[in-house]
């Protein structure tokens, strides 16, 4: 320390993560009207020297720049290694995997009963951070990885479980609409066209605008083979009647039984307003 001056010394085994930080805190320290003085020593060490107290430096440019690097260049990779390591997945599962994990991080993947006990990844790191940082400010990198993020390495370990099990679910999901849609367009159609009334509840009507009873609907479901589905009430009938045409009428599309219904029977969906199926019947 000279002149009432602090020095912040971080160490990197890898080059190319100095290099990235390096870059960023160039970004915002530039911004800053207090004179400071950034350099690099050798191509793994970072030094800023910074006057009088250092606590607004590692509050305002220090911690977020290391969060960013870490939430942008080092998070996908250990969840990569999680899903290698632990759970035996090779890479181009790990690429659809990851996204999942990463939505259930961001808290965006509502459906899923944990969501709530995931904690933001930033606000894991952020703490972490200011906790290390308090002990000194020459550090390595690495051990603060080692040592200090063990809640958040086992919180993207459980994330990863979670996201697996997504997968699957959508993997199953996946394949049994082929194989519906498959059905589909193999079978003859026992009903040309159906109509479906959707007002919060469902209701279905034959080409002449004639009410199918849930009775009939179920008979006609047991014609498929494969009725292991979450909608045995409208989905698994639909597929067994065929219809060329399924005239839905509806004030929203921005429902999962209906994105359902799109992704079996495609552009045989054809989508009206509700108003629409009042002008059909006064026909």
């Amino acid at each position: 320390m000279k002149g009432g001056n602090r020095v912040i010394e971080i160490f990197f085994n890898e080059p190319i993560d100095a290099a990235y930080v390096y870059e960023r805190l160039q970004k915002r320290l530039k911004k800053q009207s207090r004179p400071y003085f950034l350099r690099k020593h050798k191509t793994n060490t970072i030094l800023i020297t910074f006057p009088q107290n250092t606590e607004d430096l590692i509050k305002g440019i220090l911690v977020p720049t290391l969060v960013q690097f870490i939430l942008l260049r080092k998070e996908d990779k250990w969840m990569q290694s999680i899903l290698h390591t632990s759970f035996f997945y090779e890479e181009d599962e790990q690429h659809q995997i990851i996204p999942i994990a990463q939505s259930l991080l961001r808290g965006t993947r509502r459906s899923v009963p944990n969501q709530k006990k995931i904690r933001r990844s930033k606000i894991l790191v952020t703490n972490a951070l200011f906790q290390y940082l308090k002990d000194g400010i020459s550090f390595s990198f690495e051990s603060f990885i080692t040592f200090r993020l063990k809640e958040y390495y086992k919180q993207l370990a459980y994330v990863c479980e979670i996201a697996i099990d997504e997968y699957k679910l959508e993997n199953e999901y996946q394949n049994l609409i082929e194989n519906l849609r498959q059905q589909v367009l193999k079978s003859d159609s026992l009903i040309p066209n159906v109509h479906i009334v959707y007002d919060g509840k469902f209701t279905v009507y034959d080409h002449l605008l004639l009410p199918l009873s849930r009775e009939r609907l179920k008979e006609y479901g047991k014609l498929v083979e494969n009725r292991e589905y979450i909608d045995n009430e409208l989905i698994v009938p639909l597929a067994a009647i065929a219809p060329k045409r399924i005239h839905l009428y509806t004030s929203t599309v921005d429902l999962a039984l209906i994105v359902t219904l799109q992704n079996i029977f495609q552009e045989r969906v054809l989508i009206h307003t509700l108003q629409e199926f009042s002008q059909e019947k006064s026909k």
